[in-house]
């Protein structure tokens, strides 16, 4: 198999996929193979056909006689989940390039996008956590009190408990935006230390949250998902104007 450019196999799934949902009625394999070309995904006849093959066991494709092959509803189902995670990596390259700015107004938008995402988040886990996922939640906090005790930070307990809860609320979507807005270590290290320094406790807030989610109390559980962030928007503030007359002192 030849590309002129690097390819996974999703990528070229995805392609296939593409072809045969956009093309009126059947497409053959030889038609398709030439858009693929037209694309730069230079493949043989045998790669193409397997894939084919592969495509159709899975139940994305159907084959219609000697026609060729169309797209299934389980395939426009797949496409769709497909085309919404690579929409969601190109806005989480564009994310990280923000938090890499660091500055005020930057964090306080993720915190606003947060705020949104987890709240619904929190709420939903109230209804669907399963007790094995609240004992992981419990574990995390006891594991977060600890490390401040011993004078950490916490950073990696913070990150986990929060997506712990996204991943309880069953809803893929924003699990995968929890982790998203929580996979950068700059911004959870810069958000942990500077709550350390305004004297705001973690853990605090998170067993709020947890008592909601184990009362299997939803709107407990997002009002005090609501003020954690809140919390942390007004601590930001604390520790900017604090900074800021750090420096003008300094001059």
């Amino acid at each position: 198999m030849l590309n002129h450019r690097r390819s996974t196999p999703r990528d070229l799934d995805l392609a296939i996929l593409r072809l045969v949902a956009k093309h009126e009625g059947p497409i053959g394999q030889g038609n398709l193979n030439l858009r693929l070309r037209r694309q730069g995904l230079l493949l043989s006849t045998p790669t193409v056909g397997r894939k084919l093959q592969e495509l159709e066991f899975d139940g994305v494709l159907r084959k219609v006689g000697v026609d060729g092959r169309v797209i299934t509803e389980r395939g426009l189902n797949k496409l769709r989940q497909w085309d919404a995670e690579a929409r969601l990596r190109g806005s989480g390259e564009a994310l990280l390039a923000t938090l890499q700015r660091g500055d005020k107004k930057d964090i306080l938008d993720l915190l606003s996008a947060r705020r949104v995402i987890e709240c619904e988040a929190a709420a939903l886990a109230a209804e669907h956590a399963s007790p094995q996922s609240i004992r992981r939640m419990e574990e995390l906090l006891e594991r977060q009190a600890a490390s401040i005790e011993a004078g950490g930070l916490g950073v990696e307990e913070d990150v986990h408990f929060h997506q712990e809860i996204a991943r309880a609320s069953g809803n893929t979507v924003l699990h995968s935006l929890v982790c998203l807005l929580r996979n950068h270590q700059r911004y959870n290290f810069l958000i942990t230390s500077m709550r350390t320094l305004v004297g705001t406790r973690l853990v605090v807030d998170h067993s709020a949250i947890l008592e909601g989610i184990r009362a299997r109390d939803a709107g407990e559980a997002r009002q005090a998902m609501e003020r954690h962030l809140w919390k942390l928007s007004q601590d930001l503030n604390q520790y900017w104007n604090r900074w800021v007359r750090v420096r003008a002192a300094a001059k």
